[in-house]
């Protein structure tokens, strides 16, 4: 056996990571799984993590270890934060759900009523909830992008306001890749003062919650960021030039081919799409109160007739984007193994990042789940190291 299959990563060149925190014993099988990642996965296992676990407002599970940057000798801390990629989709859902329990959004609104902007090209028919299910026919613009401008918000939000539907919207579900964190906040910016996604987040949900999570992340915050390490950096240059004319290779339009996801460019972008930094257990903390009655340090994050839309079901095909079997809600991911397995019930909710990580709430027995790990792992779910976790956690939460 090679160390493809065991033995620790090659990333972490001959050093033995150490894991920290604490865990309720009850979730004993999380622990040897997450030991397991960092010391026994070769290829397919982590260089630094985070595995976190609420259950009805209770963490039992918070651990973390292994390496934030190998070549420094940085050990993974208790507040390293690392790049979640499409689990940032949660900001642009929960502000605008924000937005409709406040009264200042309307679910079947047209976005243009609020965006004018946005009714150019024939999409004054697009409805707010069509942004939040992903059946809004806006996953690609039409816009030929330069490497890197995916992330600047200016050119982003034009390109949007300007490009005609990729399809006609309600007509099909096509993931929104990279530009939900515009759609949804450059609208909530219409109805905010004006805010953009970076200190909206913060006003409206990280500091009055504690939840530490960032996008355009201050300098202060990026001594605490973990260094990223791909499997194969060339994974989605494959993708794209093996079919340059699909969904999907249009819907990573104005990607740079050489991003690393550790230059100050990807940090300091306001793409709701996929560059938050954060960790397992703000994740879990946020879905767990998610999970709960949708309350977190005294404050309702989102009413009870909003949580419903968050966890009832308004569309299951197969993605054009992807080409996957999914299911959302107005505003997530719902639980659809292999893909996006997130409970036993219908109801579960969350989102999945590229190379793994991971975050859902379980409203059934009031669990959030999160991890946060710093290698990007080929394929799509939570991945060789995620997958095992969300199992054992699962498995002894329903015993």
């Amino acid at each position: 056996m090679t160390n493809e299959e065991s033995g620790p990563s090659p990333f972490l060149k001959g050093k033995s990571p150490e894991i920290f925190g604490h865990y309720d014993p009850k979730f004993q099988g999380v622990a040897d799984i997450f030991d397991q990642n960092l010391t026994d996965r070769g290829l397919n296992g982590d260089v630094g993590a985070s595995c976190a676990l609420v259950i009805d407002g209770e963490p039992v599970v918070d651990l973390w270890g292994g390496y934030a940057d190998v070549e420094h000798d940085r050990t993974w801390q208790e507040d390293t934060l690392c790049c979640c990629w499409s689990v940032s989709k949660t900001a642009g859902t929960l502000l605008t759900l924000r937005m409709i329990d406040q009264g200042l959004l309307d679910l079947d609104t047209a976005v243009a009523e609020y965006w004018p902007a946005f009714a150019t090209s024939g999409k004054d028919g697009v409805l707010v909830r069509h942004l939040l299910n992903h059946t809004a026919g806006l996953s690609f613009v039409d816009a030929d992008l330069a490497p890197g401008q995916v992330n600047d918000w200016d050119v982003m939000i034009e390109a949007i306001e300007q490009t005609s539907l990729n399809w006609g919207t309600g007509s099909r579900l096509g993931y929104l890749n990279m530009t939900q964190g515009y759609l949804l906040a450059g609208l909530c910016s219409k109805v905010n003062g004006g805010r953009r996604l970076a200190q909206f987040w913060q006003d409206e949900v990280a500091v009055p919650l504690d939840i530490d999570w960032h996008f355009s992340v201050p300098d202060d915050i990026t001594p605490r960021l973990a260094t990223v390490y791909q499997s194969d950096p060339a994974q989605f240059g494959k993708m794209i030039d093996a079919n340059p004319d699909s969904i999907f290779a249009k819907s990573m339009k104005g990607r740079d081919p050489d991003e690393t996801y550790n230059t100050k460019t990807w940090r300091k972008a306001e793409n709701g799409a996929g560059t938050g930094h954060t960790n397992a257990r703000a994740m879990a903390k946020l879905y767990g109160a998610f999970a709960n009655d949708g309350s977190l340090n005294g404050i309702t994050i989102l009413s009870a007739e909003t949580l419903e839309l968050a966890s009832t079901e308004t569309v299951r095909e197969t993605c054009a984007v992807n080409t996957l079997e999914l299911r959302f809600s107005h505003g997530f991911e719902l639980n659809c193994p292999p893909v996006t397995p997130m409970g036993q019930g219908d109801r579960c909710f969350g989102y999945a990042g590229a190379g793994g990580s991971y975050a859902f709430a379980d409203p059934d027995i009031k669990l959030g789940f999160g991890f946060s790990h710093n290698v990007m792992h080929t394929g799509v779910g939570p991945g060789p190291c995620g997958l095992p976790l969300v199992e054992a956690a699962l498995e002894q939460a329903y015993a």
